[in-house]
Parts: C-alpha cells; structure tokens; sequence
C-alpha cells in the first residue's frame, strides 16, 4: 500500500510534458507543430531543407523570408498561406508569445522560442550550429525550461572540427581515393559548409582531380546556387552530379543512399549542427532543464547532459532515429 502511494506521489511530481511527436513536433494543447511532417494549421519551419518534398501542403508555414525563398529555388515553394517574420521580433499568435531567432545552421534557418500562457518557454531549435560563415547570423540563445533540437552527431563529435581542420583531412582523404583509383563521397548536407569548405578545397586542389568546379546532388547544387545570390556568398563553380572519377569528390546528403557509381566511393562524413560538449554548452546556455533531441540521441550524450542536472530524451518515431543513427556510421570530421 505505501509502495503504490508513493509512485502515484512520484507521478504527480513529474513536470507535465509540453511537446510530443505527431508527425513532427508538436507543442501540446496547440495548433502549433515544427518541421512537420504533413500539413498543420501552423506549422514552423526551421529551414529550407527541413521541409518535406512537397509542394501540396495547406495551412500555414511561418518562417524567414529567406527560407521562404531557397524553398521557392528548390521547386517547393509552398501552395497555402505563410507568416514571414525577421529574427528577433517578438509577436503573439493567440496566446503564445514566438519569436523566431537565429540558429546559425544555413541561410534563412531560424529557432522559435515560444512562451507559453503558464509562463513556461519552450524552443525549438531545429539544428543549430556554431559554425561561423558571412551567409548566416551567429547562433543566438534565449531562456528556455524545455529545449528541443536536432544534433545527430553529438554521439560521434565532441566538438565540431574547425574549416581548416577539415580541409584538410578532405585533402588527404582526396588524395588516397586518387591513388586507390576511386571518387570521394563526400556526405554533407551543409550549404553553409559546402560554400565555406568549397574555395579551400580550390585552392587547395587547384585545377587537379577534386579541384575546380563542386560536382553536387542536384538540390544541394541549387541550394547552393540560390545562396550565391546573396551578399557576401563566397563563390565557387558547382556543378549537379552523380558521378565522378578517380580522385574527384562527389558531394551527397547524409540521409540519401549512394549514386550508382561505376567503382565504388571512398567515402567521408562532414559533420552537421553541435558535438557533444557544443550541445551541453548551448543548453547550459539557455537554460533549459530539458532536452529533447529528435537525432542525436544516445545514452553518453544523456549522461553528459545529466552532468549539468539537464534531462534528455528522444524524441520522434524510434525506427525513424535509429535508421538515420545507421547511415551516419561511416568516419565523421
């Protein structure tokens, strides 16, 4: 008897959850989602390439401008309303106070922060990161209880690797692919990462196998193209392509199955969004007493939150997580 009113005790004093996932995440008791899966009422995208391949979508996407206009370079500019807010600009939609602020992953990307009718803050985060380009703000903070983000490679990464650091290691990794007599797979599906990665590889590699022209998967080729239109782009000759020859790098999203390619790739994983320690240091930085991570989850990740008196759980459908855990196995920088 006194076990059972002790976890009905237990019971009451856990914090109520207020975010779920329905097909993307959902902000309880609201007709509020972010990254949706299908269309919502209101439906917050963090970025251009968050969104779903459709252009058949109703209700509303609230956004930047700029995400609004990748989507639109993309093929998949969106048929139903949309609220464009700047960052930074604070706004009321029924009884929920947003704010959208920046996140520091690509072009047009952005966080919301919510707060609630009890008081509570909520953000979601999308994926941030504290990569540093001309093509986006600085990743900003808020106050937030509950935080919930995407990084799928806080499992793999400390800490992200420098640009530097990075050309590199793509510069040695080119180099054994073109004596084994193999292209380079590169996964990345950073924008920001491509255009800043991209010119040191050029004149690094010079007119050489790997240098000149980015040969790209066709829509990171004309996400990148749109982000040459905007000020302070760095610029570089990129290409749409599915093949490539000895020593030529191939660059290809994280979540996409390989090209047909006529030897097989050596292939190499550029890391997106936070490492671990990033991850502690963003959610220390909020605040936040929760975290939820809908990719990137794993026991040490928890552990390493739970150091700082953070919870952490996941957050999406399990088979959903543990299919993009599987394709990020390869070596990451």
């Amino acid at each position: 008897m006194r076990t059972s009113t002790r976890k009905r005790a237990d019971r009451r004093t856990e914090p109520t959850k207020v975010v779920t996932w329905r097909q993307g995440v959902h902000l309880v008791g609201s007709a509020l989602w972010c990254d949706a899966l299908r269309a919502q009422e209101l439906c917050f995208v963090s970025s251009a390439l968050a969104l779903p391949k459709t252009r058949k979508r109703a209700g509303t996407l609230l956004c930047t401008q700029t995400t609004l206009s990748l989507l639109a370079a993309l093929g998949r500019a969106p048929l139903g309303a949309q609220l464009v807010s700047p960052l930074g600009r604070p706004f009321f939609w029924g009884s929920l106070r947003l704010e959208l602020f920046a996140s520091g992953d690509v072009p047009g990307s952005a966080s919301l922060w919510v707060k609630l009718p009890s008081e509570e803050r909520v953000i979601y985060a999308g994926q941030p990161s504290e990569q540093e380009s001309p093509l986006v703000d600085p990743l900003q903070l808020r106050p937030a209880e509950t935080l919930v983000l995407a990084a799928p490679f806080a499992p793999l990464l400390q800490k992200q690797p420098t640009p530097g650091e990075l050309t590199e290691r793509l510069v040695r990794e080119q180099a054994e692919a073109h004596n084994e007599g193999r292209p380079l797979l590169v996964r990345c599906s950073s924008v920001t990462q491509i255009l800043t990665l991209g010119p040191l590889l050029v004149k690094r590699l010079g007119d050489g196998p790997g240098g000149g022209t980015l040969k790209l998967h066709r829509e990171l080729q004309r996400a990148v193209a749109f982000c040459q239109t905007l000020p302070h782009s760095p610029h570089v000759g990129t290409v749409a392509a599915r093949t490539g020859r000895a020593g030529e790098l191939l660059w290809w999203p994280h979540t996409l199955a390989p090209p047909p390619l006529p030897s097989p790739a050596r292939e190499v994983v550029i890391a997106d969004g936070l490492g671990w320690e990033d991850l502690c240091r963003y959610a220390r930085g909020s605040g936040a007493k929760r975290v939820y991570l809908t990719a990137g989850y794993s026991p040490e990740v928890a552990a390493a939150l739970a150091a700082h008196r953070i919870a952490c759980e996941p957050l999406g459908p399990p088979q959903q997580l543990a299919l993009f855990a599987e394709r990020l196995v390869p070596a990451s920088v």
